[in-house]
């Protein structure tokens, strides 16, 4: 069930303006707040896996993946979130 429910998650984020770093702020913030409710490092890493490999086959350029990893970043030293992306 938790499973359905973060692909279906993932899944509505997908149109959002992904070459900007405030998509990253919010995959972050879903990211950490995954870790909040009691899911491991382990799968929220896996769930941004999933994400990032949607991501990359949408066809997103270089300069627009590195928005989005440093928008991540931000938002999740800001949360004091352990979590951290790389390109």
């Amino acid at each position: 069930m938790k499973r359905l429910f973060l692909f279906i998650a993932l899944l509505a984020p997908l149109p959002a303006y992904a070459d900007r770093s405030d998509f990253g702020n919010g995959v972050a913030a879903m990211a950490c707040a995954m870790l909040d409710a009691g899911y491991s490092q382990r799968e929220a890493n896996e769930v941004l896996q999933l994400l990032g490999r949607q991501i990359v086959r949408s066809g997103i350029g270089e300069r627009g993946q590195s928005q989005m990893v440093s928008g991540f970043n931000y938002m999740a030293r800001k949360n004091n979130c352990p979590l951290r992306g790389n390109n």
